[in-house]
């Protein structure tokens, strides 16, 4: 994890790549080349920073199981994601596949767990798709996604849920978290 220069609040911004920070495509962002950057959004990074939050990007990107392409394509799109945005306090990418049937693939909260781990030490151990939002390990907690997989994994930690429009990205909601906003209902059943 990079040093950061704002104090941490103890919260996590769990935030979706595509669509959420840049804009996203229906055949992938296949090179660094192709990501390009949703306006706003680097604004709304340093806002979340002096807000006081570490921020853990969780994507997934079922390109790499397909053959599409490889490791070193997702290290270099991510490498020039960092250095339009900024750097990241974790970056995590979960390569599978809808039927891989994974625990990291959204909307199963593996991504977040992990990077939840990694960042403090703490995580959620399971999850009740048919029984109450979990409690969040901090309440500030939030994730920022344009589909409802991405408000599945934020609601199995219990985090604040903000759904945005893919064309306008984190934008869009960076008010409403400067705002303390509870965020948006939903439920995954």
């Amino acid at each position: 994890m990079p040093e950061m220069d704002s104090e941490w609040n103890g919260a996590i911004a769990f935030l979706d790549r595509d669509g959420v920070l840049n804009y996203g495509s229906p055949n992938y962002i296949n090179s660094p080349e192709e990501l390009t950057i949703i306006p706003g959004a680097k604004q709304a990074i340093k806002e979340l920073r002096k807000l006081g939050y570490r921020i853990a990007i969780t994507t997934n990107q079922s390109a790499i199981m397909r053959g599409m392409w490889g490791e070193e394509t997702i290290h270099a799109i991510h490498e020039r994601l960092q250095e339009e945005l900024g750097v990241f306090d974790v970056l995590m990418t979960c390569p599978h596949r809808n039927r891989d049937m994974c625990g990291c693939r959204k909307p199963r909260p593996g991504m977040l767990n992990h990077a939840s781990h990694i960042i403090r030490g703490k995580s959620h151990d399971t999850v009740d798709w048919w029984g109450d939002k979990p409690k969040p390990i901090h309440p500030l907690d939030l994730m920022v996604g344009d589909r409802d997989s991405d408000m599945g994994a934020g609601w199995a930690v219990g985090a604040r849920l903000f759904k945005v429009d893919e064309k306008i990205g984190i934008q869009q909601v960076i008010e409403r978290i400067i705002n303390d906003d509870p965020g948006d209902v939903f439920r995954p059943v």
